[in-house]
């Protein structure tokens, strides 16, 4: 059974033989610019001005996002499944949230 820890050691087999950029400032960079294309897909459901949103489209920009994301993870040995399951559902459970 694959796991998320597996998909990022696949992430990081596949960008290193690529030769993408593994600096984290530069991957902080491109993590903001796909989080920026999500966000103009995502206007394409609201506004009037253009044309409907294509799930496609946001398919693709999340996951370029995530990959980027896992990237950076990656370059600081962090455990993407490990790291929500503490901050998450551990520590974010035991909070009283006032709305959720």
């Amino acid at each position: 059974m694959n796991t998320l820890l597996d998909l990022q050691k696949r992430i990081a087999d596949e960008r290193e033989k690529r030769g993408f950029v593994t600096d984290p400032v530069k991957l902080a960079v491109l993590l903001t610019e796909e989080i920026g294309e999500i966000a103009s897909e995502l206007k394409r459901h609201w506004s009037k001005n253009y044309e409907g949103i294509r799930t496609d489209r946001l398919e693709e920009e999340i996951a370029d996002a995530f990959v980027i994301l896992a990237a950076l993870a990656n370059q600081f040995d962090i455990d993407i499944e490990e790291a929500v399951e503490k901050k998450f559902f551990d520590k974010d459970g035991r909070r009283e949230w006032k709305s959720a």
